[in-house]
């Protein structure tokens, strides 16, 4: 009696292929570092927890407005390489695993991204007018939890939960080093430590070690690795 363990193995490819999964582990690898500084840029509310008076963001509106858009472009460029380059790794055992995650995380970077577009632009234009306006405008927002907060929320959870998803399927297939889905799953840390500040970036850095990680070993696959 013998024991045989199964390793999905995926051949070489063509050199357009390898170009290819080289330019989206690139894109994964430079929108994870780039995202590190953002929770060093993200200001904190004076009053606590998640929303912001008039006096919070009208003096740094530009920063705040560019800065979301930013983190959310970033987020629709880098969310959907992790889930392809996963997909493209995991091909036999896992592969449910894999695609299935894929999919939530594509569709909670969509609803992530119009919840941070609606509330840059929210906040932006607020914070536009008069004080006496803006104000009230403001505190009626922070008033709104659930239109302000809804699609973000989701899209965030979605991503989480499709991120611990696809590792399982890392996890089963054996196509990485172990430490890259083990520092992926840390995704769920950031339900409880806040975002901005050095929690955040101590919290995003085991995240973007496992994203370059992935787009290394998917490059390294192509050439049959």
């Amino acid at each position: 009696m013998s024991t045989e363990t199964t390793t999905a193995v995926v051949p070489a490819t063509d050199p357009v292929t390898r170009r290819r999964i080289g330019l989206v582990g690139l894109v994964l690898g430079l929108t994870s570092l780039a995202a590190l500084p953002g929770g060093l840029l993200w200001p904190s509310p004076s009053g606590g927890g998640e929303t912001y008076t008039y006096a919070d963001i009208q003096p740094l509106r530009d920063r705040w407005w560019g800065l979301l858009v930013f983190l959310s472009a970033n987020l629709i460029l880098n969310v959907p390489a992790q889930a392809f380059l996963t997909t493209y790794l995991v091909r036999r055992r896992g592969a449910a695993w894999a695609t299935v995650g894929g999919v939530i995380m594509w569709v909670g970077t969509a609803l992530y991204a119009v919840g941070v577009g609606g509330w840059a632009a929210t906040y932006y234009f607020a914070t536009g007018m008069d004080a006496s306006i803006g104000t009230p405008v403001m505190e009626h927002v922070a008033d709104d939890m659930f239109h302000l907060f809804a699609a973000m929320i989701v899209g965030s959870l979605s991503v989480a939960v499709g991120t611990v998803i696809q590792c399982v399927g890392l996890l089963r297939a054996h196509v990485v080093p172990r430490w890259i889905p083990v520092l992926a799953m840390t995704i769920a840390l950031t339900f409880f430590i806040p975002g901005n500040g050095i929690a955040g970036l101590i919290t995003a850095l085991p995240m973007t070690a496992a994203a370059i990680g992935l787009g290394y070993f998917a490059w390294r696959r192509t050439q049959g690795g």
